[in-house]
């Protein structure tokens, strides 16, 4: 107890923040379970296609978009757009209301004339909206309609992009008269599929998780964990080490760039062995430059922790993921995860 009363006079300011951090915490999770948002969006107020022009100005918001990945810092407006020359017969594409996707999707199909319903999914990306429910049959007919696309006496073709599969009910699209097809997995690979003329659906399509889309991911990733141990430092009044930022960002840039290469088939077991290396690579330079107990242990339980909490956060950030296994993976692990920051709190004031 002597020590513990110690290390309360001497750092007042851990216990504080700690109190507030939990307070925070339990508001931040009470919030988003009682409140629901309302609907952002509206559709554009026309029902004439508008033409999908980008300026420099949206470079830079694409940029910032990839940067900042999973905050949403971009939305477009539901509605229906054109990119080329404006013919009501020219393919018809349904795609999310993420700023990033609809940027990337019109740069690959520029030189051609496509017609693009976006619809509203909270700026999520069509994977995630799709696993959330939100990128649904009932979302795209609601668009539809509004746009004045579904007609009586035809049936509407529209070409659905493959990861979108999760949660739309095809069936329902057809009752209401629209003919879905199954799209490309990826971007890249609809202008060969638009050329054909004929469009076939693209069921045998998998998807790959390869050197490029990990580093599409890699640095929105880092930057993602930057600024939430930047905000833990600063909830701490500067208490822990400002180190742990660039420590946090370095272990999620290398967990997504050596993901396939990492032992474990588990998410969070790649994040163990990915702390087991960094863990030595700490005792061997601290062995170097003056062993210190108390530092190594600290180090050993943040860098162990952060790397499994990386591990569930990336669940997230790639397609390979199944959502039951992800619930029984984080309902694992997460625990775990608390466990080990909080064993640094001991270590801190007893060594």
């Amino acid at each position: 107890m002597n020590k513990l009363s110690d290390f309360y006079q001497d750092y007042p300011s851990f216990f504080i923040a700690l109190a507030i951090y939990i307070l925070l915490a339990l508001f931040w999770n009470y919030s988003r379970r009682r409140i629901k948002s309302p609907r952002k969006y509206e559709t554009v107020p026309n029902l004439q296609p508008l033409p999908l022009n980008y300026e420099s100005i949206d470079y830079i918001k694409a940029f910032i978009s990839w940067l900042f990945l999973y905050l949403k810092v971009f939305t477009v407006r539901p509605g229906l757009y054109y990119v080329g020359e404006l013919d009501g017969n020219a393919p018809l594409l349904v795609t999310c209301n993420s700023f990033l996707t609809v940027f990337l999707l019109a740069r690959r199909i520029a030189d051609r004339n496509v017609r693009l319903l976006v619809i509203d999914t909270n700026g999520i990306n069509v994977w995630c909206s799709a696993g959330e429910g939100k990128f649904s049959a009932e979302e795209i007919i609601d668009k539809a309609r509004r746009c004045d696309l579904i007609k009586d006496a035809r049936k509407t073709e529209m070409i659905l992009p493959k990861l979108c599969l999760s949660g739309v009910k095809l069936s329902d699209l057809r009752k209401e008269g629209i003919s879905p097809v199954i799209g490309p997995m990826y971007a890249a690979d609809l202008p060969r599929y638009l050329d054909k003329g004929q469009f076939e659906d693209k069921v045998n399509d998998h998807v790959t998780f390869g050197l490029q889309s990990r580093i599409f991911t890699a640095l929105p990733t880092a930057v993602q964990f930057l600024y939430w141990f930047a905000g833990i430092y600063i909830l701490t009044f500067w208490t822990l080490d400002s180190f742990i930022i660039l420590i946090a960002g370095a272990l999620a840039f290398t967990y997504s760039i050596a993901f396939p290469f990492l032992p474990g088939k588990q998410f969070a077991v790649k994040g163990i062995s990915m702390g087991v290396m960094a863990s030595v690579l700490a005792i061997a330079h601290y062995m170097y430059h003056g062993f210190n107990l108390e530092i190594v242990l600290i180090w050993i339980l943040f860098v162990f922790a952060t790397s499994i909490f990386i591990g569930l956060s990336f669940t997230g950030n790639s397609p390979l993921s199944n959502y039951d296994k992800v619930r029984k993976e984080t309902a694992m692990f997460l625990p775990v995860v608390v466990l080990l920051y909080l064993l640094i709190i001991p270590v801190k004031i007893f060594l």
